[in-house]
């Protein structure tokens, strides 16, 4: 039973090791995404401080509704 796991792992641990730089991948990807779209969020906050307060208490009251629903 032992070397039947441990033939497993031999023969499954070079998918695991490409799945998981696949996933260091996507994650580099996702966090270079996530600094850009921030970025642009607080410039657009910046420039238009008034119309960001007005989303953000929109999104809060739609959240809000949404949350009671449940």
């Amino acid at each position: 039973m032992i070397d039947r796991a441990h033939d497993l792992k031999a023969e499954f641990t070079p998918q695991l090791d490409e799945i998981k730089a696949m996933a260091r991948q996507d994650m580099a990807v996702a966090r270079e995404w996530l600094a850009e779209r921030s970025a642009v969020v607080r410039d657009y906050v910046a420039r238009e401080p008034v119309k960001a307060l007005g989303i953000a208490l929109c999104v809060g009251v739609v959240l809000g509704w949404l949350i009671k629903r449940s």
